[in-house]
């Protein structure tokens, strides 16, 4: 926040200050206590000397009482300023009969409470009101010593008294003066100080909130695009495998036409196959989406896995060599029979397509572990996947496929639906290695 200059302080120092809301009750509470203390001072008079009471003493004290009464009245009326005027005026106006009256002597006792209501006053409405105030005081003091030297008839000693009531008194008022102006000064800077800052801070908090909307406008906009590119990768890649599979099984469905016996057997057969991968593009929609709920049963892994291997072999052509090895592995899981197949068909027809020039797919059935749990393994002697890429492999939409070629769920369903079920998956690749996947499932023995 920039400073004020010192000659834009002075000017503010110097012109009358508007009277604010600490100002106004401070100036009704002193008209009031000095409109109530001169009464008060010339009874207390009055009941001391009786008879040999000054009348001046009365029509003073009135007089008095009736400049607060009028200052209170412009002051309740909103008129702050002109009350604070019409006071010091009427004041000085009065000290001037005191002090030419009574002299100088006269007002030591009462000196301080006559003067700094008048001295504070005139510092709230500026340096110059109060440097004229101070001026016209020590007049006045100078004036009430000539009246105390005159009425002792100029003698030595009543001079030499008054010349020092009038150094003291005098030396008194400038140096009240002086710290009345340099007070209400600092706090006058003060004030403004902290109204610069509480407009400086108010424009923080005004450009901190439109920042915010600003920042909350684009990370909706960034969700929704996010949003909006993860639909538009999901489609092209279902729209992909869809064309891929409509189109296996139209020349399923042609080759079927052009042939008899045997033949149009595997034409139905592979044209089957197609329709069955189709269904598990839609059904890992579906997993991926929780849109349609799982159907899990005890199923003996062994036979499940054997009844699945001529479908596993439709995913393969002939240069690719596809084994099902299930041992003497003798286990039930608790699994969806469909998304066990699902799942398995997707993880084939992902090797399948890191193998474009032929290999090896292995799915093996591991004897339990410690814990009870079968491992299902599946292994291909593909391109395998970097570091980088496995580290991600599992996560939904993450694909290395061209635009249009995958829908990046595969292993992300995979592994959402295997740990539901109470496993976990683990991919284990190495670039020009292949890619071995475990899924780890709870089993009990077949005989349960």
């Amino acid at each position: 926040m920039p400073e004020s200059s010192p000659s834009t302080r002075a000017a503010a120092a110097e012109r009358p200050a508007g009277l604010g809301r600490r100002t106004d009750a401070m100036l009704g509470s002193l008209l009031l206590l000095v409109g109530l203390y001169h009464p008060l001072l010339a009874a207390w008079t009055a009941f001391r000397l009786g008879a040999g009471l000054d009348m001046m003493v009365p029509a003073m004290a009135a007089a008095h009482l009736l400049l607060c009464l009028l200052c209170l009245i412009e002051h309740r009326a909103g008129r702050s300023l002109h009350a604070a005027v019409v006071f010091l005026a009427g004041e000085l106006l009065l000290l001037v009969l005191a002090y030419g009256y009574w002299g100088l002597a006269a007002q030591l006792r009462v000196q301080l409470v006559q003067l700094v209501p008048v001295l504070l006053v005139a510092a709230v409405l500026g340096r110059r009101p109060l440097a004229w105030t101070a001026a016209w005081l020590c007049g006045l003091m100078a004036l009430g010593g000539w009246v105390d030297a005159a009425s002792g008839l100029f003698r030595t000693d009543r001079v030499l008294h008054a010349t020092s009531d009038l150094a003291v008194s005098a030396f008194g008022t400038v140096m009240t003066a002086w710290l009345l102006h340099h007070s209400v000064t600092g706090l006058r800077e003060s004030l403004q100080e902290a109204h610069q800052r509480s407009q400086e801070l108010a424009r923080k908090r005004d450009e901190l909130q439109v920042e915010m909307q600003a920042r909350e406008r684009s990370r909706d906009q960034l969700v929704h695009a996010m949003k909006m590119d993860n639909v538009g990768r999901l489609a092209s890649g279902i729209a992909h495998d869809f064309n891929h599979l409509l189109a296996l099984i139209q020349g399923y469905v042609a080759k079927a036409r052009r042939s008899e016996g045997e033949t149009l057997q595997a034409a139905l057969q592979g044209a089957d196959s197609a329709t069955r991968r189709a269904s598990a593009v839609s059904r890992r929609l579906l997993d991926f989406s929780r849109l349609e709920p799982g159907r899990p049963q005890l199923l003996d892994a062994a036979a499940t896995l054997a009844a699945m291997a001529p479908t596993l072999q439709q995913v393969f052509d002939d240069r690719v060599h596809c084994e099902v090895e299930t041992g003497d592995v003798q286990r039930l899981i608790h699994f969806d029979p469909a998304q066990l197949e699902s799942i398995l068909l997707s993880l084939a027809v992902n090797a399948s397509q890191a193998m474009p020039d032929g290999g090896r797919f292995t799915l093996r059935l591991q004897p339990p572990d410690t814990d009870g749990r079968v491992v299902l393994q599946l292994q291909d002697t593909g391109q395998g996947m970097s570091e980088t890429v496995r580290a991600r492999c599992l996560e939904p939409f993450f694909t290395t496929k061209p635009v249009g070629q995958g829908t990046g769920l595969g292993l992300a369903v995979t592994a959402s639906l295997v740990e539901a079920a109470g496993g976990a998956v683990q991919v284990h690749s190495r670039p020009g290695e292949g890619t071995r996947i475990d899924l780890q499932l709870p089993s009990r023995p077949l005989a349960a």
